[in-house]
C-alpha cells in the first residue's frame, strides 16, 4: 500500500530534526480495512501489520528529550534500540555521536528510517537498521546502551521485553526505557531487578501533537526509566 506521509520538525534538546511520518494514522488504518471482508480487516491489527510504527507516539518523544540532553555521555558508545518504528530517538543518539543500531521487524520500518536518514544527514555508518524480534532472538553482541519507548502493551511482554533487554547488556549497560503507564510496567521492571539491574523512574510530561488520530490533543505524562546493571 502506498502512504500518504508528511514532515514537520521535532526539537529535542540541542537536537533538530525533520522526521517523515504517515500523515493520518486513523485515515491509513481505515484504507487498508477498506474494501475488505472482516477476517482481513482484523489482519491489520495483528502486532506485525499494522502501522503503528509510522507515528511518533508520546514515549518516543520522552525518550528522545531525556537523550538529547545527555550531552557528551553517547558520543562513541554502543547504542541498541528496540521496537524502533520511526527511530527518532535512534536518530537523536547518532547525531550525538553514538554507533547506533535500530531494530524492528515491521516490513515497512526499513523504508521509513532511509527516508528519514537521509532528511537528516545521517549515514548507515552512524545508524543501521536490524530486523529483530525480541522474542525470538538471541544477541549477536552487546551495547552500551539498550534503549526502547512503548514496547509493553501485551500481557506477555513484561518477561520478553526483561529478557530481551537484559540479554543486550553487558556490565555496566544502561537502560533508558521510556512508557506511557501502561500495566506490564512494573511486571517488567521487577523483572530486570531480579535479573541485576537497578532502576531510577521519574515522570516527563510531554506534547503529543498529532491531532490527525485519536486521542487527545494535550500533554502526556511519561514514565523514563533509567536501569542499570550492578557490578
Amino acid at each position: 500500500m502506498k502512504y500518504e506521509l508528511k514532515q514537520y520538525k521535532e526539537i529535542l534538546g540541542d537536537i533538530t530534526l525533520m522526521i517523515e511520518t504517515l500523515a493520518d494514522l486513523d485515515a491509513t488504518i481505515d484504507a487498508l480495512c477498506d474494501g475488505v471482508d472482516e477476517k482481513s480487516a482484523e489482519a491489520v491489527f495483528v502486532e506485525d501489520l499494522c502501522p503503528y510504527f509510522g507515528v511518533v507516539w508520546p514515549a518516543a518523544r520522552a525518550l528522545s528529550e531525556h537523550l538529547g540532553r545527555m550531552g557528551g555521555w553517547l558520543k562513541g558508545k554502543t547504542v541498541l534500540e528496540l521496537g524502533c518504528g520511526l527511530a527518532l530517538p535512534s536518530l537523536v543518539c547518532a547525531k550525538m555521536g553514538a554507533h547506533v543500531t535500530a531494530s524492528d521487524f515491521h516490513p515497512e520500518v526499513p523504508k521509513f528510517l532511509e527516508r528519514n536518514r537521509t532528511l537528516n544527514d545521517v549515514t548507515t555508518e552512524q545508524l543501521k537498521y536490524e530486523v529483530l524480534d525480541w522474542r525470538n532472538t538471541e544477541p549477536k553482541q552487546t551495547y552500551d546502551f539498550v534503549i526502547g519507548s512503548d514496547v509493553l502493551y501485551e500481557s506477555k511482554h513484561p518477561h520478553d521485553v526483561a529478557k530481551a533487554l537484559a540479554a543486550h547488556c553487558h556490565r555496566g549497560s544502561h537502560i533508558i526505557l521510556t512508557d506511557p503507564g501502561r500495566t506490564y510496567l512494573q511486571p517488567c521492571l521487577d523483572g530486570l531487578a531480579a535479573l541485576g539491574f537497578h532502576s531510577d523512574v521519574f515522570v516527563k510530561a510531554v506534547r503529543d501533537g498529532h491531532d490527525d488520530r485519536a486521542g487527545d490533543r494535550a500533554t502526556k505524562e511519561v514514565f523514563v526509566c533509567v536501569l542499570q546493571k550492578r557490578l
